[in-house]
């Protein structure tokens, strides 16, 4: 097939401006607009030839409309009135002259006709050099060579009219159309409409990405890897984009390898392109080379400064490398951006916690308010093991008492005693000397002048009373007198007192710290219940103001679910010490804004029913959580005795939820039939 210009003055074809508004219209609803032109004596056309509409004469010379060459129907083709036009093809149309014939262009795409893509424009494009760009007869062919680059100036001509309200392209209402399937859950419907727009213009290479992005929403990640492909291999030099996904999928998919080439490629295109360096940085840190990803999400906060998860990542790197001033720095600066990032306080804790720090009190902060968080999230697992750490932290931070004395005193050879020396023996004295720290202490066993002591290593011994037995034994003192054994056993009774006032001392001081720690834990509940007596008084006047009394109490009912889960958020958020304002929300598509501060938050609210385990949600709800990073949603349950509240930001609720539809909304046809109804709820099977 070959591309033909058709020519076109107005005033020659003076309905052309209308011809223009019309096919407008048309193509917006996702039709082709038919129209029949003369073509001279040009039979050679075919059907399926692409077709370009010039406008010559003055000024303004240049392209307005674009399409192809259709068959007629039947009753007006040329070539089923006369046997000596069998060899036109089914575009010819009967409505004829002699030498002057007509056929049919479907159009997929014009602009205003005093708005066209200008030839004096496409001459001065380097590309277009040396390319004869006046047909001399109408329907002349367009050089082939040139035919992708004038493609691809008459995509970007009818993208800008269509900003402006003065054009449109039907390949990108089937793009828009692929782009809001997605968007609504219907990924096998935009599938069909990103290759609706390949149809008609096979070079499209978003129509591509949209592809990709369908069969990544139906987990076909393999066909979206191919869509990918495909794009890159249309235009490598400005397939940033597809490089990019192609890599996000290779990562899902554990290619580490390929995701690391297809992200750096990306960066190759553009180096300023923040979200390469954010997922290289993550494919470093999952082949755990930390200082590569350590550069990446600095190069990232070089471009995006704003991004907390950056800086969060950074700090994880810095932690595992044990720099801990520097993961103190990064987590404590993501929270700074991103006050309800969990992780980084919870990574912050242990950081705090570490020897090098070992700064239990800021640990301990942390931890209880990672615990808190993860919790309020819909987190319990995080939330039981920030518990079970922060139990850890409590034991091992209390006072420890410090190894005891490297040696204890015994004597090694004892001096037998001569048979004139006096039978007697010196006392034998234990002593608990108690260093300067007050914490180290050392028994130190005094023996009579006669014998020599020794120092015995305790490490040797299991504990002091093994010691003290081996000092007792008669391996150590032969044959001793009968008044030092009964010395020696004095002296044992003696340790084992010592030891017990050891134990009682021990003992005395960890239930003097739990004493503290409970009475700090009672303090803490004291501030909350003030806070929650004042917060409970806000929201009865909010209850009073929201909620015509008396309420029939009934959860089972949508209104009552959705009041009180709207009460349960707004006191949470004031608890907190937001300022909340309620908006509306078939104009923004969330039901709260929150501020406090500098932050903002667009707060979206869905209550479960006890007989439902779905929630409906609209198409700028989703759009909102895509792309607004202020997006907040809360989904409440139990709302009337025990709510449980669920906090997921952006993206999380597509990793979360499926979507599926829910809905269809009746619309009367005749405005002249007057029914009264109310949407009714379909439940609808997910498509396979």
């Amino acid at each position: 097939m070959v591309t033909r210009i058709f020519l076109c003055n107005e005033q020659t074809e003076p309905e052309i401006r209308d011809f223009i508004r019309e096919a407008i219209a048309d193509i917006s609803e996702g039709e082709q607009y038919i129209v029949t032109w003369n073509c001279g004596n040009i039979q050679t056309l075919k059907v399926g030839d692409r077709a370009y509409f010039k406008r010559i004469g003055s000024a303004n010379q240049g392209y307005f409309a674009s399409g192809t060459v259709v068959p007629a129907d039947r009753e007006y083709q040329l070539k089923l009135r006369s046997a000596r036009y069998r060899e036109l093809s089914e575009a010819y149309d009967i409505d004829s002259q002699v030498n002057n014939f007509r056929i049919w262009v479907a159009w997929d795409a014009c602009v205003s006709f005093d708005e066209p893509l200008r030839t004096d424009y496409l001459r001065q494009l380097p590309h277009f050099q040396g390319m004869p760009l006046e047909p001399q007869t109408d329907a002349g062919v367009f050089r082939e060579e040139y035919v992708r680059m004038l493609d691809r100036e008459w995509e970007r001509q009818t993208q800008k009219a269509f900003r402006a309200g003065k054009g449109i392209s039907l390949v990108d209402v089937y793009y828009r159309w692929g782009l809001e399937d997605i968007q609504q859950g219907f990924p096998q419907d935009a599938l069909e409409s990103f290759r609706q727009a390949l149809k008609l213009n096979p070079n499209f290479i978003k129509a591509y990405l949209g592809l990709g992005d369908a069969h990544v929403s139906l987990r076909e990640y393999a066909k979206a890897v191919g869509d990918y492909g495909k794009a890159i291999s249309m235009r490598p030099d400005k397939a940033r984009l597809a490089y990019f996904k192609r890599g996000e999928i290779n990562f899902l998919l554990g290619q580490l390898q390929q995701a690391m080439a297809d992200f750096q490629a990306a960066i190759a295109i553009d180096p300023n392109y923040a979200d390469a360096h954010m997922s290289l940085g993550n494919t470093y840190f999952k082949l755990r080379s930390y200082e590569q990803a350590i550069a990446c999400f600095s190069r990232t906060l070089e471009l995006s400064p704003e991004r907390d998860l950056a800086v969060f990542r950074r700090g994880r790197a810095h932690y595992i490398l044990k720099e801990f001033p520097e993961a103190i720095r990064d987590f404590s600066h993501a929270i700074e951006l991103q006050p309800s990032n969990v992780d980084a306080y919870y990574y912050r804790g242990l950081t705090y916690s570490q020897p090098d720090i070992a700064d239990e009190t800021l640990a301990g902060d942390d931890l209880r308010k990672a615990i808190v968080l993860y919790q309020t999230q819909g987190k319990p697992d995080k939330a039981k093991k920030a518990k079970e750490f922060l139990e850890t932290l409590a034991i091992d931070s209390l006072p420890k008492a410090k190894p005891r004395s490297n040696y204890a005193i015994a004597p090694a050879a004892t001096s037998i005693p001569e048979a004139d020396a006096p039978n007697t023996v010196e006392p034998v004295v234990a002593k608990k000397i108690v260093s300067d720290d007050e914490e180290t202490s050392d028994l130190i066993i005094e023996l009579p002048p006669h014998t020599q002591p020794m120092a015995i290593p305790v490490e040797n011994f299991a504990d002091t009373e093994e010691a003290i037995a081996v000092f007792s034994s008669s391996e150590v003192i032969t044959s001793p007198p009968p008044e030092t054994i009964e010395r020696i056993v004095e002296v044992e009774k003696i340790v084992e007192k010592l030891v017990e006032v050891e134990k009682l001392v021990e003992v005395e001081k960890i239930v003097e710290i739990e004493k503290i720690v409970e009475v700090e834990k009672l303090v803490e509940v004291e501030k909350i219940i003030e806070v929650e007596r004042v917060v409970d008084r806000v929201v009865d006047r909010i209850v009073d103001r929201i909620v015509e009394k008396p309420i029939p109490f009934s959860i089972e009912d949508p209104s009552t679910a959705e009041k009180l889960a709207m009460i349960s958020v707004m006191a949470q958020y004031m608890r907190d010490g937001w300022m909340v304002r309620s908006v509306d929300k078939s104009q923004v598509g969330y039901d709260l804004e929150c501020t406090k501060d500098n932050r903002c938050e667009a707060v979206v609210i869905k209550s479960f029913t006890s007989d439902r385990d779905s929630f409906a949600i609209s198409a700028i709800e989703i759009e909102n959580a895509r792309s607004n990073k202020d997006f907040v949603l809360w989904v409440v349950s139990g709302a009337a005795e025990n709510p449980e509240l669920r906090c997921l930001r952006g993206r999380e609720l597509f990793e979360q939820f499926d979507l599926d539809p829910l809905a269809f909304a009746a619309k009367v046809r005749q405005a002249a039939v007057q029914l009264e109804f109310a949407p009714v709820a379909l439940e609808m099977p997910q498509f396979e």
